[in-house]
């Protein structure tokens, strides 16, 4: 048995804020429209754990690397913005031309336009 890597990342949100049941007639049109922004978010989670696991055991299978492997990098990489707190953070990044900052999540500086270097998955 080897490291689940989405586990309580969202499994079943959507019957514990729902109830499983389908909306009440007194729920307003921005309700409901919610209750599927909601849902459908909790699909995307959904689908990305199974992603996520999927790729973990295939990594695992023909690489002959370790969950213990898998945990180590995952606290190195949590702990590069300085918090260990299980998520990745955006930072603020110095701008190589004009060296102020900006935070990490526009990918380029907000005063010059110099473009960052994205993160592979970012």
């Amino acid at each position: 048995m080897g490291l689940f890597i989405g586990a309580g990342l969202g499994y079943g949100l959507g019957r514990r804020m729902s109830g499983g049941s389908a909306p009440s007639s007194g729920m307003s049109g921005s309700n409901i429209a919610q209750e599927g922004r909601v849902r459908e978010v909790e699909h995307q989670i959904e689908r990305l754990m199974l992603l996520n696991q999927s790729l973990w055991e295939l990594l695992r299978e023909k690489l002959n690397i370790s969950d213990a492997d898998l945990q180590a990098k995952i606290q190195e990489v949590d702990m590069r913005d300085g918090v260990a707190d299980g998520k990745m953070t955006t930072t603020a990044l110095k701008c190589p031309t004009c060296g102020r900052t900006s935070s990490s999540k526009h990918w380029k500086c907000l005063y010059c336009g110099q473009q960052f270097e994205k993160p592979i998955m970012g």
